[in-house]
């Protein structure tokens, strides 16, 4: 029993030596006492933010400064021990939640170092958006999520494709409709310049992983019978099918009996993701459920297909999580 209480008191009395706060050295001097605390700041704070001052005090009255390692994104006044944030550094809560940090106050004869951490707050950035950003949200996932009445209920999920686009021209092709492929493809792949998404035309069938039939409805029946008995008596001029798994997209069919580049473009639409558009009457959008020539690309749509095919955007996003993603990004880009 001797033995075992010599050992404990061995053993508090190693454990209490590792912390120097406050001890008195051997020349005399006693070493600075640091206050520890909780510091926290709001995600997106610009540089020069404020976010609360280390209290340090010496019992020998010495004058004390602070430091703090420079790669940490924070500055510290060396005589007031307030921390600002420093320039460069960016605060997202989605990317990280909290941001450790050490200071270590000097007395002109010794040094005592407290590691603290800073918690990052989270921020509505959406209230924070301007009321144009805010409509783009709105129409982005009307897009998405395909609420325009003429699909019924509305997905629960958005979807993308998560590879490239191989397609195959399939059915009695003439010069004007592979030359307005050609067109609405280069228009797409410019969009997705700095994506590693694209779309491509292939040789084979076996290479591809979106099928595009041109011909009459009634040619429709033997290749695609499921499709046939959707479009079979109605007035469409084009349709689209893909397979989704989760919000992951693949393995498209495409029908087409008009050779004009707005109707590809449409369906194509579709195909990445997207639903009928509610910006017919003036705005003319490619995504109307009724199209006309004149109908194109509105540059809002141009922007939403690049936000929904960036690299790091991913499928199968609920309708909060996409608003709280677009709003955090939009924010980050101002």
């Amino acid at each position: 029993m001797k033995k075992l209480s010599f050992f404990i008191s061995l053993f508090l009395l190693a454990s209490c030596s590792k912390d120097s706060s406050g001890n008195t050295e051997e020349n005399g001097n006693s070493s600075p006492t640091i206050t520890i605390k909780s510091y926290s700041i709001d995600e997106h704070s610009p540089a020069g933010t404020s976010i609360g001052t280390v209290t340090a005090s010496d019992a020998d009255g010495d004058i004390i400064t602070f430091t703090m390692e420079s790669q940490s994104g924070l500055e510290i006044n060396e005589n007031t021990g307030e921390i600002t944030l420093s320039n460069g550094t960016v605060l997202d809560f989605e990317e990280i939640q909290s941001l450790p940090f050490s200071v270590s106050v000097f007395d002109g004869n010794s040094i005592v170092e407290q590691s603290f951490e800073l918690s990052i707050n989270n921020i509505d950035e959406y209230a924070l958006l301007t009321t144009e950003e805010q409509e783009f949200i709105t129409y982005f996932k009307y897009l998405t999520f395909w609420k325009a009445p003429t699909h019924g209920a509305p997905l629960e999920v958005s979807s993308r494709w998560n590879e490239p686009i191989n397609l195959y021209l399939d059915g009695t092709l003439s010069n004007e409709f592979r030359n307005n492929v050609d067109a609405a493809l280069a228009e797409y792949n410019e969009i997705f310049e700095n994506s590693d998404f694209s779309i491509s035309l292939v040789e084979t069938l076996d290479e591809s992983n979106a099928h595009l039939f041109f011909g009459q409805t009634s040619e429709v029946e033997a290749l695609w019978p499921d499709m046939f008995a959707i479009i079979d008596g109605g007035t469409y001029s084009g349709y689209a099918m893909t397979s989704n798994n989760a919000g992951v997209l693949s393995n498209a069919r495409l029908w087409i009996s008009n050779p004009e580049g707005v109707l590809f473009k449409h369906e194509l639409g579709h195909v990445l993701g997207f639903g009928h558009s509610d910006k017919c009457d003036t705005e003319k959008s490619f995504l109307c459920s009724s199209i006309a020539l004149e109908n194109d690309f509105m540059e809002d749509e141009k922007s939403i297909i690049q936000f929904a095919y960036d690299n790091d955007f991913p499928a199968g996003m609920a309708e909060e999580d996409i608003q709280n993603y677009l709003a955090n990004l939009m924010y980050l880009l101002k």
